[in-house]
């Protein structure tokens, strides 16, 4: 009587093994874009997007494996089928080539910021600031849409650079992703030297491979799992963790 019990329980291990190790895992491929990802963080928190991400996938009883790359070869990758997909990336149209998009899982608002102490201009629209002394970083939209105005933005290396010339007075306007900027500044210890002015918000997705093989199924169970995270309140408790990067 024990002996076809023990056939039958090694059977069945035997079973889930071959299974476990029958399961793909899945290659997403990001770039250090905090608080969206992170790739080291001083806090340990690892993003908002990151963290919905491993919630959705660990439902789905999915394995992941996420790379942090330079946003060319993120895009790269995701065009020739390398990995499943881009974790947090924009509406684009010429995207549409490559890229099968989530349902939204988090946005951007990008707007202005000012000095607190400086009465000027409240901005509504970007063209609200033509004539004024603006700013943006090297390599951004925002930049590029400064300079399709012709408002003659001085063009900042890196984020942090921008914010302490924003306060040493170099200019007076800084357009840039409240969202990310927030997060820099707490960090260095800024927060009440700012204020901020949003100009628009846009929507951040998944961004699934259109090459990868069982993409529309995959595309379907990671919307279907979003929603029940945001029904259940699994998705604004992981956007609560990160509430105290938020500066206005």
């Amino acid at each position: 009587m024990l002996k076809p019990l023990i056939i039958l329980l090694i059977t069945l291990f035997s079973s889930l093994y071959l299974h476990a190790q029958d399961r793909p895992v899945f290659r997403i491929a990001t770039e250090h874009y905090p608080p969206y990802e992170m790739k080291d963080s001083p806090t340990g928190l690892k993003g908002f997007d990151y963290d919905v991400m491993v919630e959705i996938f660990s439902r789905l009883n999915y394995e992941i494996e996420v790379e942090f790359l330079p946003w060319n070869r993120v895009l790269a990758y995701a065009k020739h089928g390398k990995v499943l997909g881009i974790l947090t990336c924009a509406y684009k149209e010429d995207r549409n080539d490559f890229i099968v998009f989530s349902d939204p899982i988090s946005k951007r608002t990008d707007g202005f910021y000012m000095r607190n102490g400086f009465n000027g201009l409240i901005p509504n629209t970007l063209e609200d600031l033509k004539g004024q002394r603006v700013a943006s970083v090297s390599g951004y939209t925002s930049l590029k849409q400064l300079a399709e105005l012709n408002m003659n933005p001085i063009e900042v290396l890196n984020t942090e650079l921008a914010i302490g010339m924003l306060k040493r007075n170099r200019y007076d306007y800084l357009l840039l992703n409240k969202q990310s900027t927030d997060f820099i500044i707490k960090q260095l210890g800024l927060s009440n030297d700012f204020k901020f002015y949003p100009i628009v918000d846009e929507a951040f997705y998944f961004c699934f491979s259109r090459k990868y093989k069982g993409v529309n199924r995959i595309l379907d169970e990671f919307n279907k799992t979003l929603k029940e995270i945001r029904l259940d309140g699994t998705y604004k408790k992981i956007h609560d963790k990160y509430r105290y990067f938020d500066i206005n």
